[in-house]
């Protein structure tokens, strides 16, 4: 892809999974010939399915994606914030600073 100048790469880890490859070595391992390279080419890693895989393609560099709203949705919830965020509209409501 970075031979002909492609803007992106876009490997789909859903299906390379379902064929019983191991996507997750196979996309580290595209975008550390990309960086070897010194190529702008991105890598898009299609069909990501769970969070897991999003937060170690992520840790491994590897920064544009697509997945599911389900999934995004998952990235947004922590039961902390959520907790504290009930806290203080529990006080606010009662008035407590």
């Amino acid at each position: 892809a970075s031979g002909v100048g492609a803007e992106y790469l876009a490997p789909d880890l859903g299906r390379m999974a379902d064929a019983g490859k191991d996507g997750m070595a196979e996309c580290t391992q595209m975008n550390r010939i990309r960086k070897g390279l010194q190529s702008d080419t991105r890598i898009l890693v299609a069909s990501i399915r769970d969070v897991k895989s999003f937060e170690h393609l992520a840790a491994q560099g590897l920064d544009t994606f697509t997945f599911s709203p389900e999934i995004c949705r998952s990235l947004f919830v922590e039961k902390l914030t959520d907790d504290a965020a009930a806290d203080f509209e529990d006080a606010a409501r009662r008035g407590i600073r």
